[in-house]
């Protein structure tokens, strides 16, 4: 079998930087595998978006959307079960520079990759929240990039969901987003069986090779994520989505959440304005718990206070909101 070392840097980088705890490289789907309409209906719908765009319809061709899904492989899969998202990455490694063909059909090659990966973990793993699909290369051309990051904008203009993130990474991103959070998470890792990792630690055991400490801290200081933004804001060890679990379960034991309060946190306005939220914070469970393009908006396997739905929908704009809701909480102010 072979064993491709970049796929095998993106599987670390899923696994330790961001938290996913099942990972695979080189995901395919089964010819077994039956999907439904309505499990099939958010990418089916952005598909036909896509289909209608003036500059992104070229990118699928004859491609329909049925023989997208059903031959479907990405390289790098994730799942961070805790935050209920979904990482396809797609990588491609070319020494000479990203090369498909000319820049026109490179870059349609790259689009068509990113957004197919999407219809896919939306098909496949529609339980989960959030979507991430990327497309990443250590080496590029301004002449190959440049219509790439064209098509991207547009491509993100479709899509008008926080929940679902598309990005290129390439030249010195490359090596901020990936790798060298990459070599910060396995340096305090002593046992891995990780590919990238071994060969890190092999190297490190090369005397000849001197590493300054203002160069490690050089690094640390401009490590990125693959969402685009700097590393990713963690409380207690956690992420967003699962801190705002955790703090919400906790609360409810120590009976800090009154029932006044669970009624407010039922109620669309409040939960704008104190949250931020385009859903209400808590959904009783005879509500429906689908957003109108049909994904599930809420937590379907857990309970919160007591017999009740609470929104998936908290990314990083929500942790101040959160916070300050949980610091009233706390004190009993609210």
């Amino acid at each position: 079998m072979k064993i491709e070392i970049a796929e095998n840097l993106v599987y670390t980088y899923l696994k330790h930087s961001e938290g996913c705890r099942v990972t695979q490289t080189n995901w395919k789907t089964s010819g077994q595998w039956t999907t439904n309409k309505f499990e099939e209906k958010p990418a089916r719908e952005l598909y036909e978006r896509i289909m209608e765009s003036p500059k992104l319809s070229t990118i699928f061709k004859e491609s329909k959307f049925d023989q997208l899904i059903k031959q479907a492989e990405i390289d790098v899969l994730g799942l961070n079960t805790t935050e209920h998202a979904v990482y396809g990455i797609d990588i491609a490694f070319h020494s000479a520079g990203l090369n498909y063909g000319p820049p026109k059909k490179t870059a349609e090659i790259v689009l068509k990759k990113i957004i197919r990966t999407i219809f896919i973990m939306q098909t496949y793993f529609n339980d989960f929240k959030k979507f991430h699909s990327f497309f990443v290369t250590p080496k590029v051309y301004q002449s190959t990039e440049k219509p790439i990051l064209e098509l991207m904008e547009e491509a993100k203009s479709l899509l008008k969901d926080e929940m679902i993130s598309i990005d290129f990474i390439a030249n010195d991103d490359f090596y901020k987003t990936l790798v060298d959070p990459v070599i910060e998470s396995v340096s305090n890792e002593n046992d891995t069986a990780e590919l990238f990792s071994r060969a890190y630690k092999l190297l490190q055991l090369d005397k000849r090779i001197k590493i300054s400490e203002s160069s490690d801290q050089n690094k640390s200081n401009t490590i990125k994520r693959l969402n685009g933004n700097t590393s990713k804001r963690t409380e207690e060890g956690m992420k967003i989505g699962q801190f705002v679990q955790y703090k919400m379960k906790t609360l409810y034991e120590q009976n800090k959440i009154s029932e006044k309060e669970i009624i407010n946190l039922q109620d669309m306005e409040y939960s704008r304005k104190v949250f931020n939220q385009t859903y209400e914070v808590l959904r009783s469970k005879g509500k429906d718990i689908k957003g109108n393009d049909g994904r599930t908006r809420y937590y379907a396997t857990n309970e919160f206070c007591g017999d009740y739905f609470m929104t998936a929908q908290w990314t990083e704009k929500h942790w101040e909101p959160f916070l300050s809701w949980l610091r009233k909480m706390e004190k009993n102010e609210i």
